[in-house]
């Protein structure tokens, strides 16, 4: 009986072990690689991809019960685009600055040299075209949309242009 379980056994139950202690890490970076932002900024192409930087797409329930959704991404490069929507009730396009009451904003930014470009109701420059995002998809689990804009720097007043922008991110949570 011992060498039974010697023989035949104990490697069986290895093998096993290792074959269900190996994760497909392929299929987990496949998926990851499917989430990014794309844009021009500028004129210059942006792409990130989420294993390249900082994700973060969230729905939450604001004061007042609607549902707020936040998108944030940021590269190792110190290289940021948030866009805040406020009262987002799914799929459509949302256009910022023509609703005094929408307090949502879209924002490029740097770590080094730390700058800030913010385009939301607030701003009164002359602007091109008005801010969007447009949620194409929403399963609960996944974002998709398109976004641009044109953003002021009040400290030095310049203006950076974010245009043709796309999005596909897993939603972190649902309504925290």
């Amino acid at each position: 009986m011992k060498n039974f379980l010697r023989l035949f056994v104990a490697p069986f139950f290895l093998i096993i072990c290792l074959l269900v202690g190996c994760s497909d890490d392929d299929a987990l970076r496949e998926a990851q690689e499917e989430e990014f932002l794309s844009a021009q900024i500028d004129g210059r192409d942006f792409m990130m991809y989420r294993i390249e930087g900082v994700v973060f797409c969230k729905k939450h329930l604001n004061d007042y019960g609607g549902i707020d959704l936040l998108i944030k991404a940021e590269t190792t490069k110190g290289e940021i685009i948030e866009i805040f929507v406020t009262d987002y009730v799914g799929p459509k396009k949302y256009i910022f600055g023509h609703n005094k009451l929408n307090k949502g904003w879209m924002r490029y930014g740097l770590v080094n040299p730390a700058s800030d470009w913010f385009s939301f109701v607030g701003n009164r420059q002359v602007q091109s075209f008005h801010p969007f995002i447009q949620i194409q998809e929403d399963d609960g689990n996944y974002l998709k949309g398109s976004f641009g804009f044109s953003a002021h720097n009040s400290i030095d007043n310049s203006i950076k242009l974010v245009s043709n922008g796309s999005f596909n991110f897993r939603l972190d949570s649902e309504l925290d």
